[in-house]
């Protein structure tokens, strides 16, 4: 009797049907119990005139447990950032109700009163002429402020617009257009101080709010004062 009318004949199932067997039914990846499934039967279904070599057996073993130790260390570094970007969003709530410095160039305006900016030039200037715009990017105030020389300047601006009227509370942005005396315009560094009012976190990424209107994002903080 031949061996493929053994191993075909006894268990009953054709060639296809046994290939069937090492398919995980409705899974992507294979997991510990669909492993030992797959060797079991592949240790039923082998060669009884060429066996499995041991060493070639020794070796699936240590590939799966390599891959399972890798499953379970990949689930612990999961859970060690989840449990690190909580303990981090707990820690920004102390953040509420104080006075932070951020970069940029965006100020609140609350009661009729603008937060603080501050802005820093790099070198004298032969002109300097601050623009300040409301939510919908329109120019509302231009301040003239002539020639002036390198330093870190707060933002000089009382929250009126050019008709001297008070403008409506909410976020506005200044830029300082400076140009040196070769007409050449000057990069100028901003940072504003401001309340956290509060703080908002989208998909692990957290957002303060400060003076109420000022979206900043953490990243950006430079001191809590």
């Amino acid at each position: 009797m031949s061996v493929d009318s053994v191993t075909a004949g006894s268990a009953g199932y054709t060639l296809a049907e046994q290939e069937s067997l090492f398919e995980p039914v409705g899974k992507s990846e294979m997991d510990q119990k669909d492993f030992m499934n797959l060797f079991i039967t592949q240790l039923q279904y082998q060669d009884p005139m060429k066996p499995m070599d041991t060493n070639e057996m020794a070796a699936q073993l240590a590939q799966f447990s390599n891959m399972d130790a890798m499953l379970k260390m990949s689930n612990s570094v999961d859970k060690l950032l989840e449990y690190q970007m909580s303990e981090s969003n707990l820690q920004l709530l102390t953040l509420l109700d104080k006075d932070v410095q951020v970069l940029g160039n965006t100020v609140g305006v609350n009661d009729g009163v603008a937060g603080n900016g501050e802005y820093v030039l790099p070198q004298e200037t032969d002109t300097c002429v601050i623009e300040i715009y409301d939510a919908g990017e329109h120019l509302i105030k231009v301040i003239d402020m002539g020639p002036m020389s390198a330093g870190d300047y707060d933002l000089d601006w009382d929250g009126l617009d050019m008709q001297d009227e008070a403008v409506e509370d909410g976020a506005y942005t200044y830029f300082v257009k400076a140009y040196d005396q070769a007409g050449q315009r000057l990069d100028v560094e901003y940072s504003v101080m401001g309340k956290v009012t509060g703080i908002e976190f989208d998909s692990g990424a957290a957002l303060l709010t400060l003076d109420k209107h000022v979206s900043a994002d953490v990243g950006s903080v430079v001191s809590v004062l």
